[in-house]
């Protein structure tokens, strides 16, 4: 299972040779968005137990500290695979009321609850999408996605040492995520902060991530030298 990733639209990389210095713009480096795009599926109704697939895959913590169980109510469950196929049709106002629907339902279903705040952002309701990711960042902070949206909202808003903060809660909650550490890493250069610290969480992430891969491959002489 697969969840929580789409706030922003995927930008194509430039060729990094290109840009031999610190201090790309943010469109150039904003790679975070392939931990973004991975799509906030639901399960289907014989599958519900199945949900924390990617996490624990993601995060080796995981196994120390399991994610508890939630087997989310049968008709919440179907309201939010409508959600979902509202929302990947880019219904994000039908897919908003479903959510809705499914988390009035199961006030403990976290990945409705994470995929309405998505659908919220994607409808423009930027300030209730935040509000919910830090109520679930309170209530919920065994799950990594819920940072790592929380601090695109933000960057994507321009509110770069916000979203740096939450990457930084993310690390000390999940610091062996490979997206908390891609996430904190394409946000400090984002920021022009091209330091050892940003490439070490890239080394790190490019196990999973190709894109953090080639942002150390390819990491400016000067910033090397920070």
């Amino acid at each position: 299972m697969r969840y929580g990733y789409a706030l922003i639209l995927l930008v194509r990389l430039p060729a990094l040779a290109q840009y031999p210095n610190p201090g790309m713009t943010t469109q150039q480096t904003r790679v975070h968005t392939e931990v973004l795009e991975m799509g906030h599926e639901i399960p289907k109704a014989d599958d519900s137990k199945a949900i924390l697939t990617f996490e624990q895959s993601d995060d080796p913590t995981v196994i120390a500290h399991p994610v508890p169980q939630h087997e989310p109510l049968r008709a919440a469950l179907k309201a939010a695979e409508k959600g979902a196929h509202l929302a990947k049709k880019k219904q994000h106002a039908e897919a908003i009321a479903e959510y809705r629907k499914a988390v009035e339902l199961d006030p403990l279903y976290f990945q409705a609850w994470n995929n309405l705040a998505l659908e919220l952002n994607a409808d423009g309701k930027k300030e209730e999408a935040e509000q919910v990711f830090r109520r679930l960042i309170q209530s919920n902070p065994e799950h990594v996605v819920v940072f790592t949206n929380l601090a695109a909202l933000l960057e994507d808003a321009g509110r770069y040492s916000e979203a740096e903060a939450v990457a930084r809660q993310a690390m000390k909650q999940h610091s062996y995520s490979f997206s908390a550490n891609f996430v904190l890493g394409t946000l400090l250069i984002n920021q022009g902060k091209w330091t050892a610290e940003a490439k070490t969480k890239l080394e790190y992430a490019r196990l999973r991530y190709p894109r953090a891969k080639s942002l150390v491959e390819h990491w400016p002489d000067k910033a090397a030298r920070n």
